[in-house]
């Protein structure tokens, strides 16, 4: 029975530096330079050790018009291990990377195909003599593509018994991602294909878990914590006449995470000090060898909340559990800790006190309980700003967000006022 074992992988984006990170230093800086290529190393590696029949990338190899000299010299030699090995490699050139604007300056190695992007075409895998799997692809030309590509992949007269189609857009809502070549899951389930080797959306989701399978792999590597958790590709096995069946394979060189501490009820540090560093430590899928960059949020009631308010305490807290951290061989680095805590006072019980700070919070429940009343207070403050840019801003609050600034204020005023206590 024919069958076919190839990995899919998408949107590298290779050459991209990575950006919005708030603490930098020089072994930080290279130990992070090279992410991108170090994870598509290790692609290359997996289909190596896996002994794949093939690899199929599935557009953005690189992030934008301009690429490396550097950046298209370690490329190519991925592609080379591969083909040394017989692995041929099958890739289409996405929004980041058009064909129209960087592959002609490419030499590929033999056994690499790009496919152009004047019409879905195809090329035939053979294995053993025998034609196994069709793979069929179209590139973006331009960086813009609106139209529905997937409209235009058919399969040929004679198909071989596997067929896989390669398209980088958007299947239903992008999300974050601009919409291009956008088409739905109905336009393709009667095409008679395998399997879809989709590209374009930077997380790895399973579109469709049955004939034809439709994947999005997700970028290999994030470069920012707008790209957090586990990035990778797929090992896909597909045997004729059977659905196809995948595994999610783990490359990136450093994970993205934000994590959310609850210290409701710690009263010295050294609790403190435990809870974060279980944090750090337990991070959910963390398979212990890849590099972390968290983000932390300390939230809840807590007897510390007042130290950790003073100047300088956050950022003294951040560079402790950072000594040290580059020095190994893997690293779970601190980006920034953001203090979303409260006194460990409850304002219920505030209320029932006499004196001036009950009287207080009994008119901040006015202000939560009438949402007319909360808009007048927020109208009042405006008129205050001197900037027209932070009028603006102010007044385009939604009721969630300007609730949740009346409890900080709460909060702070409820500090200032029990601080003695």
């Amino acid at each position: 029975m024919p069958s076919v074992k190839f990995i899919h992988t998408a949107d590298l984006h290779l050459d991209t530096p990575f950006k919005g990170l708030s603490v930098w230093n020089s072994e930080l800086s290279r130990r992070l330079k090279d992410a991108t290529f170090k994870s598509f190393k290790r692609i290359i590696d997996a289909c190596i050790e896996r002994k794949v029949d093939f690899l199929v990338i599935s557009g953005d190899i690189f992030d934008s018009d301009n690429k490396s000299l550097a950046g298209h010299l370690r490329f190519i030699p991925e592609l080379k291990r591969l083909a040394d090995k017989g692995i041929p490699t099958y890739l289409v050139c996405g929004n980041h990377d058009p064909y129209n604007h960087w592959i002609k300056e490419l030499k590929l190695p033999e056994n690499v195909y790009c496919f152009d992007p004047e019409e879905c075409g195809y090329k035939t895998f053979i294995k053993g003599g025998i034609p196994v799997a069709d793979i069929y692809g179209m590139s973006f030309g331009e960086s813009k593509i609106t139209q529905n590509l997937a409209d235009r992949y058919k399969l040929s007269p004679s198909p071989a018994p596997v067929s896989i189609a390669v398209l980088h857009g958007s299947v239903g809502e992008p999300g974050p991602h601009a919409s291009y070549a956008p088409f739905t899951v109905n336009d393709v389930l009667d095409k008679g294909f395998d399997y879809w080797a989709l590209g374009h959306i930077h997380k790895s989701r399973v579109i469709r878990d049955k004939t034809p399978v439709m994947i999005y792999p997700g970028n290999p590597q994030g470069r920012d914590f707008g790209e957090t958790g586990k990035k990778g590709c797929y090992l896909v096995t597909i045997n004729e006449g059977q659905q196809p069946s995948y595994e999610f394979i783990p490359t990136q060189i450093i994970r993205f995470e934000d994590v959310t501490i609850d210290i409701t009820g710690v009263q010295q540090a050294e609790e403190l000090d435990l809870k974060i560093r279980n944090a750090c430590n337990s991070v959910h899928d963390h398979d212990g060898k890849t590099n972390m960059m968290l983000r932390i949020a300390l939230t809840g009631r807590t007897a510390l909340h007042s130290k950790l308010e003073l100047p300088g305490e956050i950022e003294q807290l951040t560079e402790l559990y950072n000594e040290g951290q580059l020095s190994g061989d893997s690293f779970v680095w601190i980006d920034s800790i953001e203090l979303n805590t409260y006194p460990d006072i409850d304002p219920d019980e505030l209320k029932k006190e006499p004196g001036f700070t009950s009287e207080v919070l009994k008119v901040f429940d006015r202000y939560f309980l009438n949402n007319e009343s909360l808009d007048s207070l927020i109208n009042s403050v405006e008129k205050d700003l001197v900037n027209p840019q932070a009028r603006k801003n102010l007044n385009e609050l939604s009721p969630e967000v300007k609730r949740s600034l009346l409890d900080r204020a709460r909060t702070i005023l409820i500090d200032e006022l029990t601080r003695e206590k």
